[in-house]
């Protein structure tokens, strides 16, 4: 009996019973419901006052190790090498730390230490599939959950907020943590609309974590006014990114082309970049526009997809034929006006599913026509010369790998193949429709090698280097550019004073008969103490003279540093394609820590808005008819948790 008292004195010691129903928080003054349990006690004091000893045992020490191993737990799990948040409790820490205690008092704390892992639990899964918090408080749910275990105290509503709180509170130290460490930061940044018809701003930030991995993470969400205009997407975007402090942080800002989010990201001082992946896809879409005869070809498509979406009767034939083809649970996908690869998708599936289609048309009471062997002959030839296109969206709408360093040696193998389909291609149309592309791609990306981020980007990259330029030319332009930064923070060091580096001493002694040296040397000799003038005579008449001596010098010297740091980087081996660099980053950081620094700032630029997309695309299933009258801050918090849940 006095283990199983000293196990609850634990959490009584910071709490008294006012009223048979009510205890109060000795540490804040905030009372709680008390209903003959010691859980909602236990959750206020780990949300509200976690650096209190309220789970430490008898042994001195314990409150301290106990807090640093939390601690730790928290700062290594929140960003991920994946850029995402993997983990938002420290009881696996707890855990460990009581393996060591016995008896009554172990098996209580391993009872509270259960609670904390469900209650995780509780919250991620709310938050992972965006249910409302109110499911807590439905009846058929308690049921479920006492079924399963009924010694689990299901929190309400309160208590779950109040979790999602502290979580939220961890997940933000830790990111001004990373973009302390970092220094660089890109964002990216895209408007959508909730089901009640009302507009929001979103902005997402890129930086390299301290583990060398790309991390994204939701910097907030904004509501815009029903009317908005220019002006207030501006006041949105400087109130977010001033929140965090970011404005001399940001590398770039990348949003779509359009005039309203173009504009407004250069009022604010920040270099805006377009996303490519919306420059591609108004690329393809204006070829296919211009492809008189595919235009045809895909009006008739999206007619015969809709026929068989709409009408269940057709559904079942074709779902009736496919199965006596062997093509059962292929459906046809309809194309969305927006993304361009679902025109791409569309007609290959309904290509895949010819004949399936055919017959089912023929046996169905319809109108449709259905598309010939010609057609499917121009669909199959244009869908050759449009599949490198397709590869690359899929390859630019990914956030887990770095991506701006890719937009340079895509764009020029996209030319190379279209170059070659162009020549293989035997149908007018496809013909025509490759001849747009080139004429189109050339038009927006012609100067894309030229672009001072998107060159030291692909050069930072392992994997392309001077491969990834099609002009030599403006490859070397990027090597000058590389080594002309790299030597501003060899020159920024506070340790490097004037003294002359290791190379550039070594230099200038194994050449004494050149000029530049000759000169030097004479300049500086020992002069006798009769001849020497007065120290503040030399200093007023040479004081320009020997400063411009000393820049010269500290110039020439960083410059020489950076060039052999940046040579022996480009002559390393290209790292294969498919391999992520930030790997090779993380084991070269020490080998080259100046260029590290650059790839801090330059590969974590996104060449596309898709992950701002992905999370007003999650946002459209957070604001249901149910949860209309959430506050922005509530759906900060589900979004930044939810954003980091795989």
């Amino acid at each position: 009996m006095t283990e199983i008292k000293r196990a609850f004195s634990m959490v009584w010691d910071h709490f008294s019973l006012v009223t048979p129903n009510k205890v109060q928080c000795s540490l804040c003054s905030q009372r709680l419901s008390f209903n003959k349990n010691t859980s909602a006690m236990l959750r206020h004091l780990r949300s509200r006052h976690p650096s209190e000893a309220w789970y430490s045992n008898s042994t001195p020490g314990a409150h301290a190790n106990i807090s640093s191993s939390t601690s730790g737990a928290f700062s290594s799990s929140i960003i991920s090498s994946a850029g995402v948040h993997s983990s938002f409790s420290g009881t696996a820490a707890l855990n460990s730390l009581f393996t060591n205690s016995s008896g009554v008092g172990h098996h209580i704390q391993a009872r509270s230490t259960r609670q904390e892992d469900l209650d995780d639990a509780l919250v991620n899964m709310l938050v992972k599939h965006t249910h409302p918090f109110s499911m807590v408080e439905e009846e058929g749910f308690a049921a479920f959950i006492q079924k399963l275990d009924p010694s689990y105290n299901l929190p309400n509503k309160q208590a779950l907020k109040k979790m999602v709180e502290s979580r939220c509170d961890i997940i933000n130290h830790n990111i001004i943590s990373q973009i302390e460490i970092s220094n660089f930061v890109s964002l990216t940044s895209d408007m959508w609309t909730s089901v009640d018809k009302d507009s929001y701003i979103s902005v997402t930030g890129h930086l390299i974590a301290d583990n060398s991995q790309l991390s994204t993470f939701l910097l907030g969400i904004s509501k815009l006014p029903e009317n908005h205009k220019a002006i207030h997407v501006e006041e949105a975007k400087n109130q977010l990114v001033a929140s965090w402090g970011l404005h001399s942080r940001v590398t770039a800002f990348v949003t779509e082309t359009g005039g309203n989010m173009v504009g407004t990201v250069q009022k604010l001082g920040i270099l805006q970049l377009p996303s490519f992946a919306h420059v591609l896809n108004l690329v393809i879409k204006r070829s296919i526009d211009a492809t008189s005869e595919l235009q045809e070809i895909r009006s008739q498509a999206r007619a015969i997809v809709a026929f068989f979406k709409l009408n269940q009767n057709a559904e079942m034939r074709l779902a009736e034929v496919q199965g006596q083809l062997g093509r059962t649970g292929q459906k046809l996908i309809q194309e969305v006006d927006l993304r361009w690869n679902s025109t791409f998708l569309m007609l290959e599936c309904l290509f895949d599913q010819r004949e399936s289609v055919a017959a089912a048309l023929s046996t169905l009471d319809t109108d449709i026509i259905p598309l010939g062997s010609a057609d499917y002959e121009v669909i199959h030839q244009c869908l050759g010369v449009l599949g490198p296109f397709n590869q690359a969206t899929a390859e630019l709408a990914s956030e887990r790998r770095v991506s701006a360093s890719k937009v340079i040696p895509l764009i020029r193998m996209l030319k190379m193949t279209l170059e070659k389909k162009h020549g293989a291609a035997t149908h007018p149309a496809a013909i025509q429709l490759s001849s747009n592309l080139q004429r189109e791609l050339q038009a927006s990306c012609s100067v894309v090698e030229t672009e001072p981020i998107l060159a030291l980007s692909a050069l930072l990259d392992p994997r392309f280097k001077m491969l990834a330029f099609g002009n030599l030319g403006y490859a070397q332009e990027a090597v000058k550019l590389l080594t002309s930064e790299c030597a501003s923070l060899i020159r920024s060091k506070p340790d490097n004073g004037d003294a002359l580096p290791p190379s550039a001493a070594g230099s200038a002694m194994s050449s004494p008969s050149s000029p530049q040296n000759i000169s030097w040397v004479m300049d500086t000799a020992p002069v006798s103490a009769e001849t020497s003038p007065s120290k503040s005579q030399d200093r007023g008449l040479w004081e320009i003279f020997d400063s411009k001596v000393g820049e010269t010098q500290s110039v020439q010297s960083s410059t020489a540093d950076a060039a052999v740091e940046v040579q022996r980087y480009l002559s390393d081996p290209y790292l294969n394609r498919v391999e992520n660099p930030m790997h090779y980053w993380e084991k070269h950081s020490k080998v080259y820590p100046h260029l590290f620094q650059l790839v801090r700032k330059y590969l974590s630029v996104p060449a596309s808005s898709v992950p701002c997309e992905r999370v007003f695309t999650k946002a459209g299933s957070v604001f249901n008819k149910k949860r209309s009258c959430l506050s922005m801050k509530a759906v900060e918090q589900i979004m930044l948790l939810n954003n980091g849940l795989i």
